[in-house]
Order: C-alpha cells, then sequence, then structure tokens
C-alpha cells in the first residue's frame, strides 16, 4: 500500500498484511449495506405511500363509476319518459268541422234516423241551425224529412263519444264563427294530427284558411267535399280533398218548390189565387236542375212587400232605376209581385250569379226593388228579376241599397217604412262625410248626417 506525503513530496510504500487488506474491504461493504438498508426504507416508505394513494384513487373511482352507472340508469328513464311524452304530444287527433248549414246530410241517412248517423265513424263538429235546417227539409223534401231530423241528431251524438252536432241558432253566421274558432284552437295543438273541413262551399271561410296555410298547417288540413262544386275560393287552396259518396247531398237545397211561398204572410185572396194557378202552370222537367242555394239562403229570403221609393242609382250598385211606388195600394203591389215572380222564377228564364264579378256588373243587373221591396215594372223592368241569390247576394244588395239615401227622407219627408226601409236614412259618415262639407253629398236631406237617435 502506498502513502504520499505532500510535505516532504515522497511517496512511501507500506506492506499491509492479509487481515489489514480483508478488514479494509469489511468496512468498504458495510458501509454500502448500510446505504442500500438506508435505500430500502425510503423505497418502502414511497411504496406505502404510493399503496395508500391508490386506495383513495380507486375509492374515487368506484364512486364515480358507481354514479355513473347511476346517471345511466337516470338517462335510461329519461329516454323512456322522452318517448313517453313524444307519443303523448304526437298528432293523433283527427278533427271534423262540418258546417251544417251547407253540408248536409243526405236523405237517405237522415231518413235513417239514429241508424243513419252511425255509418261514418268519423271525429266531427257540426254547427248548424237545427230549426231552419228542419223547416226547411220539411218544405224542399218531405214532411217525413222533418220528422226524422230531430232522431237523426239525436242518434249522431250518441254515435260516438266524439260526436256532437249542435244546434247555433239563427243567428247570422252563427255556425261560420263557432267553425272558425274550432279551426284555429284545433289545427295549432301538438295532438291535433289532421282537421278534416267541411265548409267548402263558402267562400267564407278563405281568409281563415288561408291564415292558417301561412302560419305552416297546410300539411294538417283536408277538405271534405259536400257539394258537387266547391267555392272557387277554396278550390284554389291546392289542399288534399276527401269525398265520401252519399254522406251529404250533391247539390245545394233548391228554391223551386217555394217559389209559390215566397209571399206566406199575406192574406189577400187574389195573391192566393193568382199564386195557385201560377203553380199549376210550371212544367215539371226532370232535367232541369235545381238552382244553387242553400237552406240558409232560403230562409234569408225577405217576404215582399209594398213598394219602397226608387232613386237613381249610381256606381256600387245593382239596380233600381224606375218611379215613385209611395201611392201604390198594398193588394195591388202583393198581386203585381205575385205575378211578376211567378212568371219570373220559371225555370226556362233562370240565371245564376257569376261568382268572379260584382252583382252590380252583371247584364242586365239584378232589380234590386224587385228582391229587397218591390217592382212594378215586371217584365218590362230593364234589370232582372231571374236570378238565384243566395243569402250572401242578399246582403251585398242590402249593404248598396243603405249607401243609397231614401227619397223620401232626402226631401225632408217622413219615411212610411222607417226602419225597413230598404235605402239609408243616415250617410254613413256622418258629421265627417268629406262630401257633405264639399256640398256633394247625395244624403242632402234635415239630419241625415247627425248620430241617430237610440
Amino acid at each position: 500500500m502506498y502513502t504520499f506525503s505532500p510535505l516532504t513530496n515522497t511517496l512511501t510504500l507500506h506492506i499491509l498484511s492479509a487481515g489489514d487488506i480483508s478488514e479494509c474491504y469489511l468496512e468498504k461493504l458495510n458501509g454500502e449495506i448500510h446505504t442500500l438498508l438506508a435505500d430500502n426504507s425510503l423505497h418502502a416508505d414511497i411504496i406505502n405511500k404510493l399503496k395508500s394513494d391508490l386506495n383513495v384513487y380507486q375509492r374515487a373511482f368506484s364512486d364515480v363509476n358507481a354514479e355513473l352507472d347511476r346517471y345511466k340508469t337516470q338517462m335510461l328513464e329519461t329516454e323512456k319518459q322522452k318517448e313517453d311524452l313524444e307519443a303523448r304530444l304526437k298528432g293523433h287527433r283527427v278533427v271534423t268541422l262540418i258546417d251544417g248549414d251547407g253540408a248536409i246530410f243526405s236523405k237517405e241517412l237522415i231518413v235513417q234516423e239514429r241508424y243513419g248517423s252511425h255509418q261514418y265513424q268519423l271525429w266531427v263538429y257540426v254547427f248548424l241551425n237545427k230549426k231552419g235546417l228542419a223547416e226547411t227539409l220539411g218544405r224542399l223534401g218531405s214532411p217525413q224529412l222533418k220528422n226524422n231530423f230531430e232522431d237523426f241528431v239525436t242518434g249522431f251524438n250518441q254515435a260516438a263519444e266524439r260526436f256532437s252536432m249542435l244546434d247555433v241558432g239563427n243567428a247570422k253566421e252563427a255556425a261560420d264563427a263557432k267553425i272558425k274558432c274550432h279551426l284555429e284552437d284545433d289545427i295549432r295543438l301538438p295532438q291535433t294530427f289532421k282537421v278534416i273541413f267541411a265548409g267548402c262551399h263558402d267562400n267564407g271561410y278563405v281568409t281563415n284558411l288561408r291564415s292558417q296555410i301561412t302560419a305552416g298547417y297546410k300539411n294538417k288540413l283536408i277538405l271534405l267535399k259536400s257539394y258537387a262544386e266547391m267555392a272557387s275560393g277554396i278550390a284554389e287552396m291546392d289542399l288534399p280533398i276527401l269525398t265520401i259518396p252519399d254522406l251529404f247531398v250533391a247539390q245545394k237545397l233548391g228554391v223551386t218548390e217555394v217559389a209559390a211561398s215566397r209571399f206566406p204572410s199575406y192574406s189577400s185572396a187574389t195573391l192566393v189565387g193568382e199564386t195557385k194557378e201560377t203553380n199549376k202552370q210550371i212544367p215539371a222537367n226532370p232535367q232541369i236542375v235545381s238552382p244553387p242555394t242553400g237552406y240558409s239562403s232560403v230562409t234569408a229570403v225577405p217576404y215582399k212587400r209594398d213598394s219602397t221609393p226608387d232613386l237613381d242609382f249610381s256606381e256600387g250598385s245593382t239596380s233600381g232605376e224606375s218611379d215613385y211606388d209611395d201611392d201604390l195600394p198594398h193588394n195591388a203591389v202583393v198581386a203585381a209581385m205575385a205575378s211578376s215572380n211567378s212568371s219570373s222564377q220559371s225555370f226556362s228564364n233562370s240565371r245564376y250569379i257569376n261568382p268572379n264579378i260584382p252583382l252590380w256588373k252583371h247584364k242586365p243587373p239584378p232589380c234590386t226593388l224587385f228582391y229587397l221591396a218591390s217592382c212594378k215594372h215586371g217584365s218590362t223592368c230593364k234589370y232582372s228579376h231571374d236570378y238565384y241569390l243566395e243569402a250572401e247576394h242578399y246582403e251585398v244588395m242590402r249593404e248598396n241599397a243603405k249607401k243609397q239615401p231614401c227619397p223620401a227622407a232626402n226631401r225632408g219627408e217622413v219615411c212610411t217604412w222607417g226602419e225597413e226601409c230598404c235605402y239609408g236614412h243616415y250617410c254613413s259618415a256622418l258629421s265627417k262625410c268629406h262630401f257633405l262639407k264639399q256640398g256633394r253629398c247625395k244624403f242632402s236631406g234635415a239630419n241625415m248626417h247627425k248620430t241617430p237617435s237610440p
């Protein structure tokens, strides 16, 4: 063994014995062993700590896994609930709205009374003037139809839980208002799959149907056809059409059978005699088609009365130029009306209104006095007495007539007809009339621009 001395800068050789060498290596080995033992203890602590952390993470993982399983179960339950809710909200209601004033059940079904109501199992709401329809069926068909109609309504309502035939009375457009309300409410429900609409005969529904189409409900609408010919405005909507054979009458109820009963309130013997005589002269022609008018229009036809003073019509009117008739006797007017009406309502000379042009643009236009009051000119009148008018045509004619001043009131005289006068006693604009300030208003009588007293 060598040792170096820096002071003397000498290297000294020491010769060790075998025992010294062994002891030296033994000490080194002992130091290495202590180092290994210390490291082993440190590693053991680290392992124990890692095991502890692992247990913590394992417990956390188990908790998270259990929570995940719970959430999966909840998700499955939620999905099932969602499917149930979607099934409930999915459209399954098929609503049928029928304007019973125009879509009239066939006579064959009505005659069967209660049994006739069970043949067509539909979800149906029918709104109608029951009394008016029953009377019209009896007048235009047979007394048996009128007798059977009440039982038919009962059987219809009993045919199914959701069958409802409702009487709305004789108020103007009462059935229309009900149907429009149900249409708006039912078609917007998510449960409603389809709405079958049976009001195709009436252009009055066009605006409501177009509103629903614009709102995105076109795919829910189906038209149920009643009359063979649909209203022009509804036919243009390009909606699917459902036709059920023999469910409704194919043609509108005619007025041919009631031509002689247009004046039932008069007791004049002359009128009765002439009316009966005229009826006998009407030829039976199986090829003649019944005029297209609904029962509501038949009941709306006013009974004729004494002549109302006429005047010169300008724009927006149908007809009406004739001499004043103030002094014409009542019975003479009635008899003249019966005679002219019977002849002018003959089948061969009948006319039909063109729905595409206004009444006053027809050539010749319908005579206002003939349809709203009386016309003394009869067959010599330059306006037509031969048109078959429906309720809507009478309404237009009344509105136009009200826009014209009453001749008697315009002269400052008292009109003998009062509120029954077909002409206007007041300007519609009253004190706000623009033409009054210019002195050009047709209503020139006193107080015709003042608010009417109640």
